[in-house]
């Protein structure tokens, strides 16, 4: 059955101080899952976070004045409530991500918690494939791009402004992501649907200073070595 919107948490709904619960319950997640803390702190918790939502949780390593990838984690589908959304997308990034290892205890230290949450995808339509260049909004939308049932994957909307990329770039790397070609998204049957976000993000590991940041706000590491 699907939500209305009313059951939905919208990123309007989100202020500063929500976002930094939720970047904590993100972090002591962790900690509970690493044995550091017997419980998330109750007074994290708010009526606004208990509405489903969609989110994902981004883990950066933090060396020197360098950040690297430490896993990424998230749900397009508001199956739980927000907070509860964060918690088991933060798990699932220290650990469960299979592009690295578990996190270790000492890490949590040198870790950057970023939380994203999003609005639903909506499925782009048009006659004219060649069109989806002009309807993706870099700095605005997030993407995925969906085949079948094996075939599916998503980028993130501070993604292509990290890397510098166009939206002809953004549709053709969210299409190899997703484990197919480059110009997958000219397919007709290939789905292609957006997304927005807004995040919440540790100015360094641990820290009580949180950014509120739009994708477009995000800067280009064009000289990083991707690793999605």
């Amino acid at each position: 059955m699907s939500l209305d919107s009313s059951q939905l948490v919208t990123i309007s709904d989100l202020t500063e101080d929500l976002g930094k619960k939720l970047v904590k319950i993100a972090r002591q997640s962790i900690e509970v899952e690493l044995g550091l803390r017997r419980k998330i702190d109750e007074s994290l918790y708010d009526p606004v976070l208990d509405k489903r939502g969609l989110a994902f949780v981004t883990l950066e390593k933090e060396t020197g004045s360098t950040t690297s990838l430490r896993g990424c984690i998230g749900y397009v589908e508001a199956v739980a409530p927000l907070s509860q959304i964060v918690s088991k997308a933060a798990i699932g990034a220290a650990f469960s991500d299979p592009r690295f290892p578990p996190l270790a205890k000492h890490e949590i230290d040198e870790i950057i918690i970023e939380v994203t949450v999003l609005t639903k995808p909506e499925e782009i339509t048009t006659s004219n494939r060649k069109d989806l260049v002009n309807q993706v909004k870099v700095g605005e939308d997030g993407l995925i791009v969906e085949y079948g049932i094996i075939y599916s994957g998503l980028l993130l909307p501070q993604v292509p402004m990290e890397y510098c990329w166009d939206s002809e770039t953004f549709l053709a790397e969210t299409c190899i992501k997703a484990g197919l070609d480059p110009d997958c998204w000219l397919n007709s049957k290939v789905k292609v649907k957006k997304f927005q976000g807004i995040i919440f993000r540790e100015t360094s590991p641990n820290s009580e200073n949180i950014l509120v940041l739009k994708p477009n706000q995000i800067k280009c590491k064009k000289e990083e070595i991707l690793n999605l």
